[in-house]
């Protein structure tokens, strides 16, 4: 079974059926959050934290109304016990994050200007 890739959208709402199980690959730091019913989030931990450098399965049960943070990011299996709906909102990469501190940079520079290009413009006009 292939894992499914996040798709570029800010959030990804899915309805599982008691019993279904999909499999994605998220980054670190996206979140999983189940809005109704309940599901099992199981992440590969392959960090310092397993044991002799061993892959471990953290597993992790949600209820409606709860959030889990992925951690190690990878291979992420999400689980219905019957029945849920989730929202799967996937971290930002870095370019993502380069260019948005970089648009806001930019609009800093280009507001503080252009404010400066009015209020000229408005006392000559007087």
């Amino acid at each position: 079974m292939t894992p499914h890739t996040a798709p570029d959208t800010p959030g990804l709402r899915l309805d599982l059926p008691s019993g279904a199980s999909r499999l994605f690959a998220l980054r670190a730091g996206a979140t999983l959050i189940c809005t109704s019913g309940s599901m099992r989030v199981e992440e590969a931990a392959n960090g310092c934290e397993a044991a002799g450098g061993l892959h471990r399965v953290v597993s992790v049960r949600l209820n409606a109304g709860e959030a889990h943070g992925v951690s190690y990011g990878g291979a992420v299996r999400l689980t219905a016990i019957g029945g849920a709906q989730v929202i799967c909102l996937d971290a930002a990469g870095p370019v993502t994050s380069f260019l948005r501190r970089g648009g806001a940079f930019f609009h800093r520079i280009l507001s503080k200007t252009g404010n400066i290009r009015v209020g000229a413009l408005h006392k000559i006009s007087k």
